[in-house]
């Protein structure tokens, strides 16, 4: 394997890829931590409040570490894997958990 630079030619991709597929990320990381501690959609509660601002937090790490990729498929190929992968184990723990 050979060591390539990290070069931002590609930024638009990487970008779009933070965008996109990080802003699923993020809301699957928000709707598995939510479930697991079983909170409500009352907006009000400190529960609820900790879920957006986490969620905010992951996207902003998203959006600041995009430009870390090889190239713009590389992002686009993580962080839609991390994106089904999250939402794939929301769906499962949810067919656990109502079960």
């Amino acid at each position: 394997m050979t060591d390539r630079p990290l070069t931002n030619r590609q930024w638009p991709a990487k970008l779009v890829a933070a965008i996109v597929p990080g802003i699923m990320f993020s809301f699957g990381c928000m709707a598995v931590v939510g479930l697991l501690c079983h909170t409500t959609g009352e907006t009000r509660t400190a529960s609820s409040q900790f879920l957006m601002w986490l969620a905010v937090l992951v996207w902003l790490g998203v959006m600041g570490s995009c430009f870390l990729f090889r190239s713009g498929l590389r992002a686009w190929i993580v962080l839609g894997g991390a994106a089904t992968f999250v939402w794939a184990l929301f769906e499962i723990l949810a067919k656990v958990m109502t079960a």
